[in-house]
């Protein structure tokens, strides 16, 4: 396997990056939006000030105001910038907290290098696969894809999905975990002509309860439990 000294989580820390940029961004436009019919207000003013300066009547300037809905116009689509803003400024907070699982679980596995294994992060996949968090490969040749996943709570299975228990209350996750995993697998086996990709998913901060480690070919596990078994598997 080729060696890419691509560090953990940097992917998704550029991807954080990108959107508080964004957000930023989007807040500037909003103070814009708010401050330009005063603006224009005053520019117009200004300009009126100075043709009545240049009229030889005495008669002052008329006094230019917009109408009170154009006011209105230009708050709500401030206050819809600044909702975008929010909303680029959470998905950043959510790519950090993805950055840190990652980052942390690739700590876990620095004894694995000291041992002959071949380690990258952030491998690049096509298909619109996005990247694989980290891809490892034995010293007998056998290779691994682990989707590291930030979420928090207790994951539980009812023996072919995956769900999130956050109190007394079971969510759906966002997608099938199990699923993109298993096609990761496929495509870092495609990519790399491997003779075979065994996927995983590991759980950098919820607790994993699942009776067997392994549902639709694809090991679910804590991040603590990661280590040893890449090592049994390996």
């Amino acid at each position: 396997m080729s060696k890419l000294h691509r560090q953990a989580g940097k992917n998704i820390r550029d991807l954080a990056v990108k959107r508080r940029l964004k957000a930023i961004c989007s807040f500037l436009c909003a103070g814009l939006v708010v401050l330009f019919p005063f603006f224009l207000v005053a520019i117009f003013q200004n300009f009126l000030n100075q043709v009545s300066s240049l009229n030889s009547s005495k008669t002052q300037a008329p006094t230019l105001q917009l109408p009170i809905l154009l006011y209105v116009l230009f708050i709500f689509v401030a206050l819809g910038l600044v909702l975008n803003g929010i909303y680029f400024w959470r998905k950043a907070n959510l790519a950090d907290q993805g950055a840190k699982g990652e980052e942390d679980t690739a700590q876990a596995l620095i004894q694995l290098e000291a041992e002959g294994w071949q380690i990258e992060y952030g491998m690049l996949l096509k298909g619109g696969l996005g990247d694989a968090d980290i891809v490892c490969v034995s010293p007998q040749s056998q290779a691994y894809v682990v989707d590291v996943k930030s979420h928090r709570g207790e994951v539980v299975t009812d023996g072919k999905y995956l769900f999130r228990r956050m109190g007394n209350t079971t969510h759906n996750f966002e997608k099938d975990f199990l699923e993109r995993a298993m096609k990761q697998a496929l495509q870092v086996k495609k990519q790399r002509k491997f003779n075979f990709v065994t996927p995983i998913i590991a759980f950098s901060q919820a607790k994993v309860s699942v009776p067997s480690r392994k549902i639709r070919g694809v090991y679910v596990v804590e991040k603590s439990s990661l280590l040893s078994l890449l090592k049994s598997l390996g």
